[in-house]
This record gives C-alpha cells, structure tokens and sequence, in this order.
C-alpha cells in the first residue's frame, strides 16, 4: 500500500505526538523536522503518545502501556481483502490466543493463527462494531485490557458501520435510492461505529486532505481511548431489557391462536415494521411515494421488497422464526446480536457467531440475499478462512496478469 507521489501528504514522513508534553513533530521527506506545541489537556486519558506515518496510513499509538496500530485510510479506502466479523465471545478467545496459545482448545488455535497472520498482512479485514464497545465497557481490569489491545490490533481501524446508520441507508435503497456496498458497511471512515456521525471534518483551514487527516488522528485517539477506559458508560441495558419482554405477547398469542397462526407472517411483518419507527415512512415518502401507494405497497409489495435487501432480510426473518417460537426466550443481549450479526451476515464474508444467533441466521438465509459464511465454532471456520483468503489471492494474481 503505497501514497501517491500526487497527494499533499506525500511529502511528510511522520507525525508525532506526545500527549503528556503537548509536543507534535513533523518529519519531511526532506529531512526538515517543524516542532510545535498544542494544550495539555489536565487528564491525559490513556493514550501519551501517537505516530502516523502517511505513506502506508499507519497510525501507532501509545496507550495503557500497550502499542496498537490503526490504519488510518489515507492510501486504502476499498475493500480489497475478505471481511471477517467475530462476535464478542471469539473475540475473547483471539484476546486469549493472543497472550498464550495454549490458554484456548487446541482446536481453535488453527483459526486464530490464520487470521491473526492474514490481518497482519492485510490480506483479512476484522471489524469492530459499536457492539463490541458495549461489551468490553462490561470488564475490567486485566482481561479488559488484552481484549482491547487484541481488537485494535487485529481491528487497524477497521469499523462495521453503525448498524442504525445502515439500516436507515437500506431503507432508502428499497424506496429506489443507492444501493449499499459492501464499503459503504465496512469502513475506516471515523466515527462511522457510531450512529449519527458526522462528516464534517476537523482543521478545515488546513485543507481537505490535512483536516481529514486531523480528524482521522483524532477519531483513532478517541477509539483506542474508549476500548480502553476503565470507566464503564451506560450500556442502555434497561432499554434493551424492555425491548426483549416486548416480545412474549406476540409469541405466545401466535403459539395458542389458532385463528393466528395462518398470519404469522403477516403478524410479525407488522411488529418488524413497528421496530422501524418512522424510518421506514420516512424512506418512502423521501422517494417521493404518495400515501396511497405506500399503503399499496405495506400490503402487496413489503414482504418481497424486504427479503432482497442484505440487513432488513435478515431482520425480518429472524424476527419472525424467533416469534414463532414461543419457547426461545429473548434476553437483553439479543438486541445487539440480532442486528449486528444480521448485518455482518449480509456485508461480511465470514461471521464467528454466537450458537442460537447462527442457528437462527442460518434458517433464515433461504428467503434472504447471498451473504456470508456463517459458523459457530473457530475450529469449524478455519476451512472456510483458508479458503476464502486463497481465492482473493488467486483473483488479485489473476488481475495482475491480466493488466501485464
């Protein structure tokens, strides 16, 4: 990966900054160094130090006593390498891979090495999600700390959109508005793991390409800090709790109605489209679509429309194989996996699940888009990653013959 002689960052060979001193140096290609100062902040947090070096868009940090490198996208922007999201309890054994290998079953070790050794060279993407900062704001103390060195390592920067901004951008889509890509889904733009997130860059009187480099440096301090802070922040466990009781009536009623039963579908259409808000109008009428015609459509024309877009798919099919088992109790955690790992299985290449979001996900795919390969196990997906890693070789090897 390599900067264009053409963009202005071209010129400058490193950037440093020492958080505990205030000072930023700036090395050039031609050996001239310009030191200045910026305010100390009274708590430094855990990050005292950053270099960014913008020929290959690496950015290292120092933080905790740990060094973590980020890739900040000044060179790569596309996808060009299979993208492979792991829930948080993989994550947790990559952490502990990571310190001491013979620490997790033997048969998982195949894994973790493979795509440890594929992220380092970039030849795998492993993304983090806004769904994996909730989880690890849960522990504390040692473990916190290695979990968090091991995302933002084997992570570089790399983020699963904001799964609320994707869904939001999906609506769209559906109402005749821009496909969502793969890039759009899984990116190193900052801030994207947050919904809302803004374009607007830092440092605009500095220009384009040095304001968003300001602004890329920034959201990598403040994504290393966030991993790292000791400090819990709300994790919105009591809507999510109430979010998952809001589910049994409808289970229940579905399981002894029998008058219920043939409208199953219908029924849990009905409650997936409530779960929407006021997206889902929102998307129509920004298509220009009258009144009329969308209530044509919530009747003729949702359950198709739906079913061929990559997340709201597979929410929707989900949800209801999960409604009509009044059985399956839904906990407050199912929020997160319901919707992050329906969005990963429709954008990403390979998902490392938990077992009954798998299982679930993989009944659904018969009525949903292709999406990606789904497993429960690291010892069941090491296959699979081989595989996949040897086919974006031979089709990067194939390419180059063909421009020769």
């Amino acid at each position: 990966m390599t900067l264009p002689n053409s963009h202005p960052l071209s010129q400058i060979k490193r950037v440093s900054v020492d958080y505990e001193s205030g000072t930023v140096s700036i090395l050039h290609t031609d050996g001239q160094m310009v030191i200045d100062q910026i305010p100390v902040q009274p708590d430094n947090g855990l990050v005292t130090r950053s270099t960014f070096v913008p020929a290959n868009s690496l950015m290292e940090i120092i933080a905790g006593g740990e060094t973590v490198t980020i890739v900040l996208g000044t060179a790569q922007e596309l996808v060009m390498a299979p993208v492979v999201y792991l829930d948080q309890n993989h994550w947790i054994d990559f952490a502990r891979w990571h310190k001491n290998p013979s620490s997790i079953d033997r048969s998982k070790v195949s894994f973790f090495e493979t795509l440890a050794r594929a992220a380092d060279e970039e030849r795998a993407i492993v993304p983090l999600s806004s769904a994996h900062l909730v989880e690890t704001s849960k522990r504390a103390g040692a473990t916190r700390l290695e979990l968090a060195a091991t995302m933002l390592r084997y992570s570089r920067g790399w983020q699963l959109r904001s799964v609320l901004g994707l869904r939001r951008a999906e609506l769209r889509a559906m109402f005749g508005g821009a496909a969502v890509t793969k890039e759009d889904a899984v990116t190193l733009t900052p801030e994207a793991i947050f919904d809302g997130a803004t374009n607007q860059p830092l440092g605009r009187e500095l220009g384009p390409e040095l304001g968003g480099l300001v602004r890329r440096q920034t959201w990598a301090t403040v994504l290393v800090s966030l991993l790292l802070d000791h400090q819990r922040g709300t994790d919105g466990a009591g809507v999510a709790a109430r979010w998952a009781e809001s589910f049994t009536p409808l289970a229940k009623s579905l399981r002894g109605n029998a008058r219920a039963k043939p409208r199953s579908r219908d029924l849990t259409r009905t409650r997936f489209f409530s779960d929407l808000g006021s997206d889902l109008p929102a998307a129509a009428r920004d298509s220009g679509m009258s009144s009329e015609r969308f209530g044509e459509w919530l009747q003729d024309d949702a359950e198709t429309a739906v079913a061929m877009i990559p997340g709201l798919g597979r929410l929707r099919e989900v949800m209801h194989l999960r409604l009509s088992n009044a059985d399956d109790k839904w906990e407050q955690n199912d929020l997160n996996d319901w919707m992050y790992l329906s969005y990963a299985a429709g954008y990403c290449d390979l998902v490392l699940g938990e077992k009954k979001s798998i299982n679930y996900l993989r009944r659904a795919a018969a009525r949903c888009s292709s999406g990606a390969i789904l497993h429960r196990r690291a010892s069941e997906a090491v296959i699979d990653l081989e595989t996949l890693l040897a086919s974006k070789k031979q089709a990067v090897e194939d390419l180059g013959s063909r421009r020769s």
